[in-house]
């Protein structure tokens, strides 16, 4: 997270090269909120949070679906709200904001809500790409404080899984030559969908959220392993494999607590974030990796290389670790790594199918606050 704090990073290009999510996944994540019947749901406005919301990238989707009179969108970052605001601003100003409906971006965390929602307010907080940077605890005991009764959570990841010939390159560049410098754990939650992000009954201290409510989806490539969890043995019905099968079970609690519920887990052999992508906006996508940031930085032209010195970060860099030595100038990582795919003919791939077919696995983790009656407010 800290690397997209800095303004040395762009996020007005993330916002650009980053891919919207599927109208499937926002429909996917409502089925779940309207299985609740509670009354508090039923009370105007109708409130979104996007925790982790970056510039944007899926708060402005939810606007399509008319389902939400208020959808306010948080994040840390102030390099990233500036631009969500901007671009907030060109869309009230190309009128693309309905009338009655509020937009707003606030900075702060997951775990500071206060001062951003007050208590009992929110229908619906949801994180994409953004839950691995949360410290799990403290965001439960804020979503309790501030989601309404029968208010739900729902938080992904997703993994690029396509360009199957080129899946060895892109592994051996995104584990290897960018390997360390990815921010721990939060790159190892993402890559296992999510799987090892708690769900709150892992807090004792918070009893606010149904048990039987929780959740987890899968969104798997057709023929693909499983997800990481530990399955049983004897699957009934079997792991679904075959693209568009699905499957649903119920995992026994790994708690001995009488409150304790069983989990729900469906999966589904079908990857529901796809692209067909030319190069240059595969070379976007890859531009907005935090650990190719971090790399470009690490690697930057000291000021003692004098012909350097106005370069941009990601323009030029040190050739160390690319198989030259220090003090030679190079283009950045995400530069040597096109020319690899570009060795391997990348560019007869995309001339012969009319772009580049990548695709990403997703996880979703789901939990429902009890329905108990309370009483609940405004957004300030």
């Amino acid at each position: 997270m800290a690397t997209f704090a800095k303004a040395s990073f762009d996020a007005a290009k993330y916002a650009q090269s980053r891919p919207s999510y599927p109208r499937a996944l926002f429909d996917h994540v409502l089925a779940y909120l309207d299985q609740s019947s509670s009354y508090a749901l039923t009370q105007r406005p109708r409130t979104l949070l996007d925790l982790g919301c970056g510039p944007g990238v899926s708060t402005f989707d939810w606007l399509d679906l008319d389902r939400f009179e208020r959808i306010v969108g948080v994040d840390p970052s102030e390099n990233m709200i500036s631009a969500a605001r901007g671009i907030l601003r060109e869309k009230q100003e190309k009128g693309e904001i309905k009338p009655g409906v509020e937009v707003r971006f606030e900075k702060g965390g997951s775990d500071k809500l206060a001062g951003i929602v007050v208590d009992g307010s929110v229908d619906l907080a949801v994180a994409g790409q953004a839950a691995h940077w949360f410290d799990a605890e403290t965001t439960y005991r804020e979503l309790a404080r501030v989601l309404k009764p029968g208010g739900a959570f729902a938080f992904w990841a997703s993994q690029a899984v396509s360009l199957p010939s080129l899946n060895p390159l892109i592994t051996s560049y995104s584990s290897g030559t960018l390997g360390k410098y990815w921010q721990q754990p939060g790159r190892s939650i993402v890559e296992a969908l999510l799987t090892s992000f708690p769900h709150p009954s892992s807090y004792s201290s918070e009893p606010s959220f149904d048990p039987s409510s929780f959740r987890r989806s899968f969104f798997l490539r057709p023929n693909g392993p499983p997800p990481p969890l530990s399955l049983p043995p004897l699957l009934d019905p079997p792991l679904p494999q075959a693209k568009g099968e699905s499957a649903t079970y119920s995992l026994l609690p790994a708690s001995t607590s009488a409150t304790a519920a069983p989990l729900s887990v469906s999966i589904t052999r079908n990857v529901l974030l796809t692209r067909r992508w030319k190069l240059e906006e595969l070379e976007g996508y890859l531009r907005t990796w935090s650990s190719a940031h971090a790399y470009n930085e690490a690697h930057r032209p000291s000021s003692s290389d004098s012909a350097s010195n106005d370069l941009p970060i990601g323009t030029q860099l040190s050739n160390a670790g690319h198989g030259g030595s220090a003090g030679q100038l190079k283009r950045d990582c995400v530069e040597v790594f096109l020319e690899a795919l570009r060795r391997e003919g990348v560019e007869d791939l995309e001339t012969r199918d009319g772009g580049l077919d990548v695709g990403w696995e997703m996880g979703i983790v789901f939990g429902r606050k009890r329905e108990q009656f309370e009483s609940y407010g405004e957004c300030q």
